[in-house]
């Protein structure tokens, strides 16, 4: 019984000292993108973007487009003001990158969470414009009983001088 003990104890031993060392031993460097380094670029860039009047986004989108920019492209078109149209077309950027989920390839994660805020940003305009149009047609709704309200109060009005004019 003891020796059997001591016999799996000892060959635990051994196979987690194995087990540590093959952790501890560095693998292969993880295969980040050529994006690395980009993110005090990306960020000075979005704020220049954001600051900027009308015509230079323009001409910011324009030189990206042009560059074959697609990450850039991507951040740029999925800035808080942005209407749908870029945010699908940041989205569809986004997905062209194939980003890898390495957690050491910080400019490839930096892109994965904007492209998860940009997505959040898209829900939530189709929820907003959703909303929005469900008012409208609540308002029309409102409208329409109003003016059948009013239309019966006439009616009532009209029947009720017509029943005085009787009576006198």
């Amino acid at each position: 019984m003891y020796k059997t003990l001591l016999a799996t104890c000892l060959t635990l031993s051994i196979t987690g000292c194995q087990f540590d060392q093959a952790l501890i031993q560095p693998g292969p460097a993880p295969a980040c993108s050529p994006l690395a380094n980009k993110i005090d670029h990306w960020l000075t860039l979005e704020s220049q973007y954001q600051q900027a009047e009308p015509e230079k986004k323009s001409l910011m989108l324009k030189q990206f487009t042009e560059i074959k920019d697609t990450a850039t492209l991507a951040l740029l078109l999925s800035q808080p003001d942005s209407n749908t149209a870029q945010l699908k077309t940041s989205i569809a950027l986004f997905e062209d990158l194939k980003l890898t989920d390495e957690p050491s390839c910080d400019a490839e994660q930096y892109l994965a969470v904007r492209y998860q805020y940009t997505q959040s940003v898209m829900i939530l305009q189709r929820a907003l414009n959703n909303a929005d149009a469900e008012r409208k047609r609540l308002r029309k709704v409102r409208d329409k009983m109003s003016q059948q309200i009013e239309a019966l109060t006439r009616i009532e009005k009209d029947l009720s001088t017509h029943n005085d004019g009787e009576e006198n």
